[in-house]
């Protein structure tokens, strides 16, 4: 009797996923690998996610609770440096140096990263303080690839679809994922969900460390990976505007020259622009809606791939917790 309860409790474990960008894939596999059946739903899948386009790297940027996401953030650090090891993850571990313009306090992640340290020596012009440490850069075309082939390995399915509501969406699956960032607030009229508009520039230069400036008004990112440098960027809130942007071009590029003046010669390959999903707070809950189960996953501003194993953890224990 026990073995059959058993039985019939883990044949009904399908879930389905909406959304195939870096949440909604790491989302899938670690259900996958809960012994979870799984099927991802998505309009687009990459090369063509808004995940593609992000110059990603560990840093939590844009997302809230703090006492969540430095959690999400521990736990996704890790994983990172474990896929590190790995040739064909596009994940690499790079000395880092961010810096300020005044003092700064110990950032609440201080802990969570490999050889923290603070200097005031050696600084770009402007700037009068240092943190430097270790972190993961990861090439999302690369990566995302990499999840792709590991979500299919376990057995997850895959189907472009593109809906309008959750409501529409029955049988035969127990619970549904939610990770549609942006478009969750149309989907759910969520107006807590807003754009924040980026763009990059992509450059040839031979740079092998990461320099950043993540206060909003001066942003600036100088991220070296193997075939090229990403620089950026912009934190537009509000701004659907899909378009490249020769003002935003120029801001972008000085401020990066201003950090590594070798760059002001260096080869132009491409601007790229996309959306961050914004929030007031990341949403990652479980709610019932017409019958069905949903767990929601989404909201994480500048921080989905920063956050993205930690709250996949998270999304498995909701669905286990029936």
């Amino acid at each position: 009797m026990l073995q059959k309860i058993l039985d019939d409790y883990f044949m009904t474990r399908n879930c389905l996923v909406v959304g195939a960008g870096v949440s909604g894939l790491s989302s899938g596999i670690r259900l996958l690998e809960d012994g979870w059946d799984v099927t991802i739903w998505s309009s687009d899948f990459s090369p063509n996610t808004t995940s593609d386009i992000a110059a990603a790297l560990w840093y939590p940027f844009l997302s809230a609770p703090v006492e969540k996401t430095d959690v999400w953030g521990s736990n996704t650090y890790n994983i990172f440096k474990e896929l590190a090891k790995q040739n064909d993850t596009g994940v690499s571990m790079t000395q880092t140096y961010e810096y300020f313009r005044s003092s700064q306090s110990d950032p609440s992640w201080r802990d969570l990263v490999d050889d923290f340290k603070r200097t005031n020596e050696n600084l770009p012009s402007e700037y009068v303080e240092s943190f430097s440490f270790v972190t993961p850069i990861i090439e999302m075309p690369i990566y995302l690839e990499w999840l792709m082939k590991r979500y299919e390995s376990l057995g997850g399915k895959l189907e472009k679809k593109m809906i309008s509501s959750f409501d529409v969406i029955k049988l035969p699956f127990d619970i549904i994922i939610n990770c549609t960032g942006l478009n969750s607030g149309e989907l759910l009229g969520d107006n807590e969900v807003y754009p924040v508009r980026g763009q990059i520039i992509r450059v040839k230069a031979p740079l092998t460390e990461m320099y950043l400036d993540q206060q909003i008004e001066t942003l600036a990112y100088i991220v070296p990976r193997s075939e090229d440098v990403v620089l950026g960027g912009v934190a537009q809130q509000g701004s659907w505007s899909l378009e490249q942007n020769t003002k935003d071009h120029d801001f972008i590029l000085n401020k990066c020259v201003s950090i590594i003046p070798e760059l002001k010669d260096a080869e132009i390959i491409e601007d790229l622009v996309g959306l961050r999903p914004g929030r007031s707070e990341v949403r990652l809950e479980k709610e019932e809606r017409n019958g069905v189960v949903l767990i929601h996953n989404y909201g994480h501003g500048g921080s989905g791939v920063t956050l993205s194993w930690g709250c996949a953890d998270d999304v498995v224990e909701l669905a286990n917790d029936r």
